[in-house]
């Protein structure tokens, strides 16, 4: 019967020492767990934050590129001005040219 005791209580002494442990790796186990989801929820925020920061500079891009066409359209309205004003100064000056010859030309029959 002594046996029985001694037996009974070398695998109570074993049981007991395996629960402590496994409630030791519970509990590191639990506190990992809860780092991990705050890991998760930090994350989580950074790249909410980052989604917002390209969808401003989504956003940002396509402003500037609208002004930007805007500014090609009137870059391309003030060249074809500016041609037609260079043709029409060309014109002038061929008129003043031609007055002025015959201008000469009087100046010379006067003389």
């Amino acid at each position: 019967m002594s046996d029985d005791l001694e037996d009974f209580a070398e695998w109570r002494g074993n049981i007991e020492s395996r629960v402590s442990t496994l409630e030791v790796t519970v509990e590191t186990q639990a506190r990992v767990r809860a780092q991990m989801d705050k890991d998760m929820s930090d994350l989580s925020v950074k790249l909410d934050a980052q989604g917002r920061l390209l969808q401003a500079l989504a956003d940002t891009q396509s402003e500037h590129t609208a002004v930007l066409a805007d500014h090609t359209a009137v870059l391309a309205d003030h060249t074809a001005r500016l041609t037609r004003l260079e043709a029409g100064q060309a014109k002038v000056l061929a008129g003043v040219q031609a007055i002025i010859g015959l201008l000469d030309g009087q100046d010379s029959l006067s003389d």
